[in-house]
């Protein structure tokens, strides 16, 4: 696993993190990230094998290693954070919320349960080289639908009224990959207030960005 990876792991597995990108871009109720908890993420890689897939346990890992689940008493919440553009994140999106239904349903008792969780799955598009996002909309692949949360779609406005740590992690990748704003954001006061995590996240892009 990379740096880059393990900053990404360490910064978006916060319970905090999560209820603040699910409240601000995809639900309309209020989480309350006291309320969520991780997911065990294995059951649903390996009802993934299950299906015939040729890929192993250790790929379903790594193809999903940057994507984070929550749950509370009322749905899923699942986060890919990608930092690179790929037109099959649908694709990708979709088989994981297919092997978190199969999940469920295996140890699922109607007359306890109730109900199904559903699972809401956003993708962040997290890297400071920017592409035209209109290639991987909200909405594709047939019915199936999915939230896009890109950077350099997101108004300033809407950016400022998030938590310092995220509101500077989303100014940053809203830069691009202008090396000399890149430079001014990392002497400005708003990187300074940022938390050690958010920072280390923002220097493994700078890191990662400079090895391209």
């Amino acid at each position: 696993m990379s740096n880059l990876d393990d900053a990404i792991r360490d910064y978006f597995e916060q319970p905090e993190v999560i209820a603040e990108l699910f409240n601000c871009f995809v639900l309309n109720e209020n989480l309350n990230p006291s309320e969520m908890t991780p997911a065990d993420k294995m059951p649903i890689f390996n009802k993934l094998k299950d299906y015939g897939s040729k890929l192993t346990l250790e790929k379903f890992q790594h193809m999903y290693r940057n994507l984070f689940l929550m749950k509370t008493e009322k749905l899923y919440c699942a986060l890919l954070v990608e930092t690179e553009a790929s037109k099959v994140l649908p694709i990708k999106s979709c088989l994981f919320e297919s092997g978190l239904y199969a999940t469920q349903i295996e140890t699922w008792n109607c007359l306890n349960n109730g109900w199904l969780l559903p699972c809401y799955t956003a993708v962040l598009y997290l890297s400071p080289e920017h592409y035209h996002s209109h290639e991987i909309t909200s909405k594709s692949f047939y019915d199936y639908s999915f939230y896009m949360i890109d950077p350099a779609n997101i108004c300033d406005d809407t950016i400022d009224e998030l938590s310092e740590d995220l509101g500077g992690i989303i100014h940053f990748a809203k830069i691009g990959d202008d090396v000399k704003k890149r430079q001014e954001f990392l002497a400005n006061e708003v990187y300074a207030r940022m938390g050690d995590l958010a920072k280390k996240l923002v220097r493994c892009f700078v890191d990662d960005m400079s090895t391209k």
